[in-house]
């Protein structure tokens, strides 16, 4: 149905999951789901692939907008568009990346760094140091909280310059980055670093470290390449404002 570098059982397993319902349509570049136990926060869910491949998954009431629309010939932009003309948008997509197996192989191969650490409640003044010296659109897009699951750091000159945390993604045995480096510290590869240091430990625990961003990010999507992750998909759910429209 798609192609991907990711082939990691953990993460094929919980997408798959997620896209479970009556199949409304299957065509070779767009298939539709059906399923009315959807979340009202996702009641529109899609994932377009880097193959060109996209799937969608609506419930009832969504579906409704579709009954005098021919599936034979609903592709993903006739779908988006038929949408829009309704008033009902989506909320705007994140890149969604892992670890090829290849990569996960030379990470779990990594050796530890003296600058690298992780953190703990006993770092509580560290880490509230390091948060009043970043932004606040790192603050709130990276998502890095000291009482995550795992939280890692990166020092120079025993200061804490990059930090990284992760948690389970929605309960499962994916575990989701986020990332920040002090303005003054950046370019100096931290960033990288710390993920990559995470990453090993999860890995070692049996989670899939997953990475995401949204499409206008740029520094993330470069951090991306230079850490070697592999593109899965853009997913997207639907906007809030619409929520209300249906």
């Amino acid at each position: 149905m798609y192609t991907t570098k990711i082939t990691s059982p953990i993460v094929q397993e919980y997408w798959k999951d997620q896209f479970q319902g009556e199949v409304l349509c299957d065509h070779p570049t767009f298939t539709l789901f059906l399923n009315d136990d959807l979340e009202e926060d996702s009641q529109i869910m899609t994932l377009e692939f880097p193959s060109g491949n996209n799937w969608a998954i609506i419930n009832s009431k969504v579906a409704q907008y579709f009954k005098n629309i021919s599936l034979t010939t609903l592709d993903f932009e006739k779908f988006v568009n038929i949408l829009k003309d309704k008033q009902i948008f989506l909320y705007g997509a994140d890149y969604i990346f892992y670890f090829p197996e290849e990569e996960k192989r030379a990470i779990l191969n990594l050796h530890s760094l003296e600058n690298t650490r992780p953190l703990t409640e006993h770092d509580a003044e560290l880490f509230s140091t390091f948060e009043s010296l970043s932004t606040e659109e790192d603050l709130d897009g990276a998502f890095v909280e000291l009482d995550h699951w795992k939280t890692f750091s990166i020092f120079e000159e025993n200061q804490l310059v990059a930090a990284t945390s992760m948690y389970p993604w929605q309960d499962t045995q994916l575990s989701d980055i986020g990332v920040i480096t002090l303005n003054n510290f950046r370019g100096k590869g931290y960033a990288q670093q710390a993920v990559r240091m995470i990453s090993k430990a999860a890995l070692q625990d049996g989670y899939e470290p997953q990475y995401r961003c949204q499409l206008d990010n740029t520094a993330s999507i470069a951090l991306a390449k230079k850490l070697n992750l592999s593109l899965f998909a853009k997913w997207n759910l639907i906007s809030p404002e619409s929520i209300k429209n249906l």
